[in-house]
């Protein structure tokens, strides 16, 4: 009885350790899928998030253009209204109504901007809006013909002056911002 016994133990003892390898085995191969699934999972994401950032981009290079290009047209119906103001004194109805187009395509597109463009192109945007909108004030008030005309044409002369530094620096932050134009540090004195 003693082989029985010895044998039965033995037997026991065999399928405990059969069975304790296969719920091993399960569970390291529950273990190299999870980790698999988690590894596919952050791919994805990060697949998503350079989708995201490359889409961020397009968006905003698309958004840079379109406002460059109504601030430009803004600005140079301001200096066809100037040329006008200076040689007739006001403006033409046709003049009029292509700088209130131009403006009001302006004003939409720098609305669109500050959704989109990032932190370190808004003061500058800012800076160039703020000449823009002086500028055309000064020419909104020359063209009613109140009082103090010269004062105002060499005030709106000067700003028109200092209007394309302004443009310019937007242009190269917005090309910085982009990653077209690598940022320049200002040399130590």
């Amino acid at each position: 009885m003693g082989a029985a016994l010895l044998a039965l133990a033995a037997a026991v003892i065999g399928g405990g350790v059969s069975l304790s390898s296969v719920l091993l085995a399960q569970r390291g191969a529950e273990r190299g899928w999870s980790r698999e699934q988690e590894r596919i999972e952050r791919h994805r994401q990060e697949d998503r998030i350079r989708e995201w950032d490359s889409r961020l981009l397009e968006e905003r290079r698309a958004a840079y253009a379109r406002l460059h290009a109504a601030a430009r047209a803004a600005r140079d119906a301001l200096s066809g209204c100037l040329h006008d103001l200076r040689r007739d004194g006001t403006l033409e109805g046709a003049r009029r109504a292509e700088l209130e187009e131009r403006w009001s395509a302006y004003v939409v597109q720098h609305a669109e901007s500050h959704m989109i463009v990032s932190d370190d192109v808004l003061p500058v945007l800012g800076a160039a809006n703020g000449s823009l909108r002086k500028i055309y004030g000064l020419v909104k008030h020359l063209d009613t013909g109140q009082p103090r005309q010269d004062e105002i044409a060499e005030e709106l002369s000067r700003r028109m002056d200092g209007l394309w530094e302004r443009l310019t620096d937007l242009r190269d932050e917005m090309r910085r911002d982009l990653g077209v134009t690598a940022r320049v540090e200002a040399p130590i004195r």
